[in-house]
């Protein structure tokens, strides 16, 4: 779709990852063994055929710099388009770490002088989906909209207790209210915080709140715009995963191990999710090792138990040692006889023999980035 731009969020604002996000943007945070979750965001850009993206970073940006690249894993490596990322101290007149998504637009307005494109899809990092944007950029058009908002009506793993998005739909799929409410309320569909916008309409708004001081996309330009500007909501259907904190993040990675969600994350038709390809060796199970409903990607060494978890390449499970219901990842070692229940392992931590940790699903333990135990 050459008559469409990305915009990305690499942080949310609003989710809170314990020590996930400490050393990382919420887009960077690895998911499903192998993939960052900005890889989905990407993907779904760029099989609809959106080629010039830009990346809006406020702080602990440098993985995802280093995951992304030049973009070449998504066809974006190209000479006048391509992923551009945005930091922050672009603008004098916005504080360099933005508290929103208004603000951290209101900041990158050049950027969006200077595409050519027609519409601009503006997408967070808040979920986890396969969603058809060729679908949703032709239903913005058909329905002559100024704004059209992404909804679901089937969310798995969301926080209730934070300020959610609400969209109530009335007839030909326009929007009737919109309330920010804790908990979610029947009937109504929950927003994405993904949306179509026509360029010069969105520049025209970020200039006028801009002036005025408005921080609130949601309150400012959605429930502000009710029944000045033409907008509509566009249902997605498949599974959206959140990850609004650690537990969702848990929950949400565990959802992989189910063969149908795995499928409609994974095996769409001319929409595959695609990363940065790392060459690791074929995992080796020593002759003990047992493995159970669970995600083991490439270059990993298995010598004792996993279950019902998920481990990315490059970790070490030694002789004896029973990981369950947990997510590892790279590089990560785990002891002769230690016993993982419930945890979140970051990258290069290492568990000692004989180790027994233990979280909930609603309270995983997290051993942040390097950490020895």
């Amino acid at each position: 779709m050459s008559d469409v731009a990305g915009l990305i969020f690499s942080d949310s604002y609003h989710n809170i990852l314990d020590g996930l996000t400490e050393r990382r943007a919420l887009a960077a945070v690895p998911f499903g063994a192998r993939y960052r979750i900005i890889d989905f965001v990407l993907s779904n850009m760029t099989n609809a055929g959106i080629v010039n993206i830009g990346i809006i970073t406020t702080e602990n940006y440098y993985s995802l710099m280093k995951h992304v690249g030049s973009g070449a894993p998504w066809d974006l490596n190209r000479k006048n388009a391509g992923v551009m990322f945005l930091p922050p101290f672009s603008s004098e007149q916005v504080q360099p770490v933005y508290d929103n998504r208004l603000e951290a637009m209101q900041a990158n307005i050049n950027y969006l002088e200077n595409i050519d494109e027609e519409y601009v899809l503006i997408n967070g990092n808040g979920h986890i989906t396969n969603m058809d944007v060729e679908e949703l950029i032709q239903f913005h058009k058909d329905h002559g909209a100024d704004i059209t908002g992404v909804y679901t009506r089937s969310p798995r793993n969301k926080k209730e207790d934070r300020d959610n998005l609400e969209f109530l739909i009335g007839e030909n799929q326009q929007l009737v209210d919109v309330k920010i409410t804790k908990g979610m309320i029947e009937g109504m569909g929950l927003g994405l915080n993904v949306y179509v916008m026509n360029r010069k309409e969105l520049l025209e708004i970020l200039e006028r709140t801009k002036r005025e001081g408005k921080k609130s996309f949601r309150r400012d330009v959605l429930q502000a715009g009710l029944g000045k500007l033409k907008i509509c909501a566009y249902e997605t259907k498949g599974p959206v995963l959140f990850v609004d904190d650690a537990s969702g993040y848990l929950k949400s990675s565990l959802d992989l191990l189910d063969y149908d969600i795995r499928e409609a994350m994974f095996h769409q038709v001319n929409r595959p999710i695609i990363t940065q390809v790392k060459d690791s060796a074929p995992t080796r199970y020593g002759k003990d090792a047992k493995a159970h409903n669970s995600l083991i990607a490439d270059g990993v060494v298995v010598e004792g138990e996993v279950r019902n978890s998920i481990v990315f390449r490059g970790a070490r499970i030694k002789k004896g040692a029973i990981v369950e219901n947990s997510v590892v990842m790279q590089d990560v070692t785990i002891g002769e006889g230690a016993h993982l229940n419930y945890c979140i392992l970051d990258k290069y931590s290492i568990i000692n023999d004989g180790r027994l940790l233990s979280g909930y699903i609603t309270h995983p333990f997290y051993v942040s980035h390097r950490t020895v135990i």
